[in-house]
């Protein structure tokens, strides 16, 4: 591959470094999935608040209010604690890519 002016251009960081790579995009990954169980957590949070304008008895009230708030701290924890292992795998990763020596004159980052 070659440049605009016709040098040849450095080889891609993702191509030098595919397990750092890949494990950056499997991060972003979970970050999606992340964000999916926050939203969850917060539907869950407006659901808990709006069920006392449904006017049910009161056992039945307290039984789904707690059931939802256990479901949205669980959904919760649940994103915090795969957004974390995932972003500390990647550093990682990275760390490991930057630590080892560059092959067959191959820049690290």
């Amino acid at each position: 591959m070659t440049d605009d002016k016709g040098r040849p251009r450095p080889p891609l960081w993702r191509a030098q470094h595919p397990e750092a790579y890949a494990e950056l995009k499997r991060t972003y990954g979970v970050i999606g999935h992340s964000s999916v169980l926050m939203v969850l957590s917060l539907s869950l949070i407006g659901t808990t608040l709006t069920l006392g304008y449904l006017h049910l008895p009161e056992w039945v009230d307290r039984v789904v209010r707690l059931v939802a708030s256990l479901a949205a701290v669980c959904c919760a924890a649940i994103a915090l604690w795969r957004l974390l292992r995932a972003l500390w795998r990647s550093v990682l990763a990275v760390v490991r890519t930057c630590r080892r020596r560059p092959t067959d004159g191959a820049a690290s980052l």
